[in-house]
């Protein structure tokens, strides 16, 4: 009888078991539902809908930093043990008293471990990590007790209705954090290994571990240890129909966090969605197939459904053949299941998708494209086969994928162009995924970088740019190769202000920096938290334990951290990285070296940050340790406005500021060079795209922006040579290099020299005739007009420069007027227009001084606005001329210039007034007619311009700059730009007649004011007589403030700085394309102040006697 009571007692507690874990159940479902929800919904609300380009461009601008998905998930786990001790201590004491409360009782003992887990699975997570015995059986027992826990208990009732409750998901083995244990050999060859390789007869990872075993010894307890609890995740559940799907994920992270779970759900914190769509959709379409296969009566029916669900299969006719003949009698609901999921209608009109077949660069792609497309199969087998066939996965940016995608709208079809109507191409097949950064190739240094760059910002960037990242931008090399791609997406531009953590990078008006932003001020803030939770720094390829960043220069810390978000750029290459001493000073002071296993010391790590052998500037921590010196502003940002600065305009539209001295904007339609480049271009404008490059050529194509911002009409460029230039004497000269021939400056580009033509002084010789003119031309000012119209100040120097007698006429070209009657061909209906020029290249052949305005047809609005006698500005030539009015000067009206003449410009040139000088990109030298010639040296040792009385500077604070051929300074930043005539030649070949005035001198200037970020800042340049273009950013206001004029010198050298670097603002520019070298030109030092400094020598001289003699004295009375 007792045992019969006994008996009654155990089945009455089991069917109370049994009820609460009936309970319990939809609670854990709900549970499980709502966090899947949550954590989706969370991911809807950060991807913003957008279109399907931007999407690609967004995700593909993710993918690039593959390797960066690593160490993100390791911050996650670190995060996850750093948990606050309080909460940890309470889990791990409900835990005991659970467990101690249960003790006699083996089910309640495990449902207890369930309600723990149920509770917060982290932190059980992370005590379960601490625990783990190294023993591998002991390990194994632990793993077998926690696996058979799938029950819950009913007591803690408040925990399980608790808002933190949530469904126990195992979180993913971290496969590389059991990498990062070891060192060496074994380092690189658990890295170099991939989980989702494993075939499925090794599931146990028996020759994972045979491959581990040759380089990891066993004694690597905690390696060993680790790696075993991953790969038995991985057999443990390797029946899950979704490890099919893990050899689709793009991050290695994501894919073997794949490998080692066995629901999706554990995957939510894995790995991105919105980055891996094709793996997430495999895992639906693996969902579905379960659904229907789960159907199946017979086990032939069951293997021929899941053949028809594998992702990436060969013969889906022959596996739909199967499913029939295996299905169709007594499983017809498995075959109707898959029907209703798949596609399998035949398509009927596969012929019009044929010529997408040629867009593919693969010949066995195209063969199976043309050979499936002339079968009358589903769409589902077509791209199957294709994909098994050599054309890949289904990427949306590629053309031969576009082409399918389009062909309903006959967008990217050959057969549908004729003669006369140009045939549309995939935007990639142009211009690449960013055409922007395919001009940094040619700046790799090795062969391979340069092979990974093309291959990355083409068409293969899935492929290649997890190996481009790390083998090269993150090596110190390739550091003007890094330089330039920084440049194109984040360029350095002046002004940073409105920060709340970086405080110290705040009122610097006139500093250059990359990402000045409220984003960037928040991830600084970010990473130094980090930084001090983790205890270490990470640098490519080891880890820096760090002392206690808040006790050990806490001020440091935090500048390097504002330094690498806020990224400020270096005056000279717009460089980023932090100079070496201070990395040298900070890891002495800071690094803990007792936690570090290798044997790096603190000059071994910070060389491994800076190119070996050269000087290249970089950014000193020192000024972002305290406040700027800058004065306090009161008046808006010290008078210093940038209309463009953030892009204020969509971002489909170029922003272009008004260089008339307003400070307003325009918003024009623009073009992105490629799918995922954020770099655009104004509608109309020429770009030079590469589409080869190697070692010693490249070639290129010139296309224009169209109105619907997409860029069309293309044409090919003449190859340009990267091949060294040889002097006489057979030395060697560098392509894109420049060197001094005596005084004169030169430049090797594509294999010609460019020098400047200053006639040279020789030391310790004295000449009285000596002019420093070219050829020592003398000084007189007797002008000529060269065919080119350009004014030379003497037959002398435009003899020198090259010119025959025939190419001259002798007077300045302003005194010829190009609208005499006879000297001009218009047609009929037609207008003749003063349209004054100077020509960059000998083919510009005439060049043209005047311009036809058609007066039978309506006036277009996007013409090049002109300005009357009276200062009305009319938005073209032709309402100019139908109204009768007198011309001035093309370009706008400027009310801050005067109407007051003649007046001669620093070019030599006359002109009536101020304000017809500004217009052509020219400052007042003097008032009154050109009369002498300036000098193009400042040591002559004598006066120049006798007759000419210059106006005083503007400002005490102006830095004097004398122009090259002129007679009075300026104040102004300046700068001297040397163009390669044959780049000149081959825009002009490229264009093909047409638009020639594109490249021209004034074309040029225009190009470079718009680069220009301050509004306050005036942009003037003229063709010197040293052969070169010389280029001053002056302020607006007849009175500038000492920070306006430092903001227009940081501006030229801003400038000057893309030129000698070859930004992507320069070499993607038809127009500016030419322009090879740059040097920044110093100002003048004050005569009063040297004069000054000269009168108190001898009292600083007799001062330091003194002292001298005083010191003696007291050091002998001590003796």
């Amino acid at each position: 009888m007792r045992n019969l009571n006994v008996c009654c007692h155990l089945n009455y507690r089991l069917a109370t078991l049994l009820i609460a874990f009936i309970w319990l159940m939809p609670l854990v479902t709900s549970v499980r539902h709502i966090d899947y929800e949550y954590n989706h919904n969370d991911e809807e609300q950060e991807q913003q809908p957008t279109l399907p380009q931007q999407q690609l461009r967004r995700n593909t601008n993710t993918n690039y930093h593959q390797h960066h998905y690593r160490r993100q998930y390791r911050n996650q786990r670190q995060q996850e043990t750093n948990e606050s001790p309080q909460r940890r201590a309470k889990q791990q004491h409900q835990q005991q008293q659970y467990q101690h409360k249960n003790n006699n009782n083996n089910y309640n003992k495990k449902l207890s471990m369930s309600l723990t887990k149920l509770y917060s699975a982290e932190a059980v997570y992370a005590d379960d990590e601490e625990e783990i015995d190294v023993n591998d059986n002991n390990y194994h027992s632990m793993e077998d007790e926690s696996e058979s826990t799938d029950d819950a208990d009913q007591e803690p009732a408040d925990s399980m209705t608790s808002t933190n409750t949530k469904e126990h998901i195992h979180p993913p083995y971290d496969f590389y954090a059991c990498c990062n244990e070891v060192f060496g050999s074994c380092r690189t060859s658990c890295e170099n290994l991939s989980l989702i390789q494993l075939t499925p007869t090794d599931t146990n990872g028996r020759s994972m571990r045979l491959e581990l075993k040759k380089y990891c010894p066993s004694m690597q307890l905690e390696f060993w240890s680790c790696m075993n609890r991953t790969l038995d995740a991985v057999a443990r559940g390797s029946q899950w129909s979704g490890r099919r799907c893990c050899g689709l994920g793009l991050s290695p992270r994501c894919s073997n966090a794949c490998a080692t779970s066995s629901t999706t759900g554990e995957l939510i914190n894995a790995c991105r969605q919105s980055d891996e769509q094709h793996m997430f959709a495999c895992f639906e379409r693996q969902e579905s197939g379960d659904r229907c296969c789960g159907n199946a009566r017979t086990s032939e029916c069951l293997q021929a459904c899941r053949e028809i669900f594998e992702p990436l299969t060969a013969n889906k006719r022959n596996n739909r053949r199967r499913l029939h003949e295996m299905c169709a009698e007594r499983n017809n609901d498995v075959l109707q299941c898959v029907k209703n999921i798949t596609d399998m209608t035949p398509i009927t009109n596969s012929y019009k998708y044929m010529p997408c077949c040629d867009f593919s660069d693969n010949e066995s792609c195209r063969h199976i494209c043309r050979l499936i497309l002339n079968t009358t199969e589903s769409t589902d087998i077509i791209i199957g086969e294709m994909e098994s066939g050599g054309c890949g996965t289904i990427l949306p940016h590629l053309p031969l994928w576009q082409c399918f995608f389009t062909a309903e709208r006959k967008i990217f079809v050959p057969a549908t162009a004729t003669n006369s109507q140009e045939s549309e191409v995939s935007q990639i097949n142009r211009l690449g995924i960013d055409g922007a950064k395919l001009h940094c190739c040619e700046k790799a240094m090795s062969a391979k970088c340069r092979r990974l760059c093309l291959q990355t910002y083409t068409t293969d960037w899935t492929t290649s740019m997890n190996n481009f990242e790390s083998a090269c931008l993150m090596q110190p090399n390739e550091l003007n190769l890094r330089q330039c791609v920084d440049e194109v997406d984040e360029p350095c531009e002046l002004g940073c202000d409105g920060l709340s953590f970086c405080t110290n990078f705040n009122n610097r008006p006139t500093e250059l920096f990359r990402s000045c932003t409220a984003d960037a001020d928040l991830a600084a803030k970010s990473d130094l938290l980090m930084w001090q939770q983790r205890g270490y720094v990470s640098l490519p390829g080891v880890n820096l334990p760090i002392k206690n960043m808040t006790r050990c220069s806490p001020q440091k810390w935090k500048a390097v951290a504002c330094v690498l978000q806020i990224k400020p750029c270096t005056r000279q290459g717009h460089y980023n990285h932090i100079c070496r001493e201070n990395c040298f000073e900070i890891l002495s002071e800071c690094m803990d070296w007792t936690r570090m296993n290798t044997t790096l010391n603190a000059d071994a790590i910070c060389g491994r940050l800076h190119p070996e052998g050269e000087a290249v500037p970089c950014l000193s921590l020192r000024p972002y340790l305290e406040e700027s010196d800058a004065p306090k502003d009161t008046g808006g940002h010290h008078k210093i406005t940038s209309p463009c600065k953030g892009h204020p305009c969509n971002a489909s539209e170029a922003c272009l500021a008004a260089r008339n001295g307003s400070m307003t904007f325009q918003c024009v339609p623009g073009c992105a060079l490629g799918e995922t480049s954020n770099y655009l271009v104004p509608f109309g404008a020429y770009v030079r795209i590469p589409v080869q490059l190697s070692a010693n050529r490249g070639g290129f194509k010139v296309c224009r922006c169209g109105l619907q911002g997409r860029i069309e009409h293309c044409q090919p460029l003449p190859s340009v040579s990267y091949e060294s230039c040889i002097l006489p004497g057979g030395r060697k000269i560098k392509h894109g290099t420049s060197f001094y021939l005596e005084c004169n400056l030169c430049t090797c580009y594509a294999e010609e020299i460019t020098c400047t033509k200053k006639q040279c002084r020789f030391p310790g010789y004295t000449d009285v005739s000596y002019t420093s003119l070219p050829c020592n031309c003398p000084t007189h000012y007797v002008p000529v007009c060269g065919s080119n119209g350009r004014t030379y100040p003497s037959l002398c120097v435009a003899r020198c420069l090259g010119l025959q007698d025939s190419d001259v006429e002798y007077g300045a070209c302003s005194i010829w007027s190009p609208c005499t009657p006879g000297s001009y061909h218009c047609p009929a209906g037609s207008e003749c227009v003063e349209h004054r020029q100077i020509c960059l290249s000998n083919m510009h052949k005439p060049c043209l001084q005047y311009i036809c305005v058609n007066q039978t047809q309506a006036c277009e609005s996007n013409d090049q606005p002109v300005c009357d006698t009276k200062a009305i500005t009319y938005n073209s030539a032709c309402q100019l001329v139908r109204t009768r009015a007198n011309f001035a000067h093309w370009g706008s009206c400027n009310r801050g210039c005067s109407w007051k003449g003649p007046v001669c410009g620093i070019n030599g040139v006359n002109y009536p007034h101020e304000c017809a000088a500004w217009a052509d990109y020219v400052l007042v030298d003097y008032r009154g007619r050109c009369r002498e010639v300036g000098l193009l040296m400042n040591e002559m040792g004598r006066r120049r311009c006798r007759l000419v009385k210059c106006p005083s500077p503007p400002s005490p604070y102006c830095r004097s700059i004398v122009p090259p051929g002129a007679c009075c300074p300026i104040c102004a930043g300046a700068f001297r730009i040397i163009y390669s005539r044959k780049q000149i030649d081959r825009a002009l070949y490229a264009l093909r007649g047409q638009h020639k005035d594109l490249l021209t001198l004034r074309s040029v200037l225009r190009e470079l004011d718009a680069l220009i970020q301050i509004t306050e800042c005036q942009l003037t340049g003229f063709l010197t007589m040293e052969v070169g273009i010389f280029v001053g950013i002056v302020p607006r206001t007849s009175t500038p403030t000492r920070m306006q004029i430092e903001a227009c010198t940081r501006e030229a050298e801003k400038i000057s700085a893309m030129i000698l670097a070859q930004s992507h603002r320069i070499t993607t520019n038809l127009i500016l394309s030419g322009l090879t070298e740059s040097n920044i030109l110093e100002g003048n030092v004050d005569n009063k102040a040297v004069k000054g400094l000269h009168k108190n020598s001898k009292l600083i001289a007799l001062i330091l006697f003194i002292t001298f003699i005083t010191t003696t004295y007291h050091h002998s009375f001590k003796l």
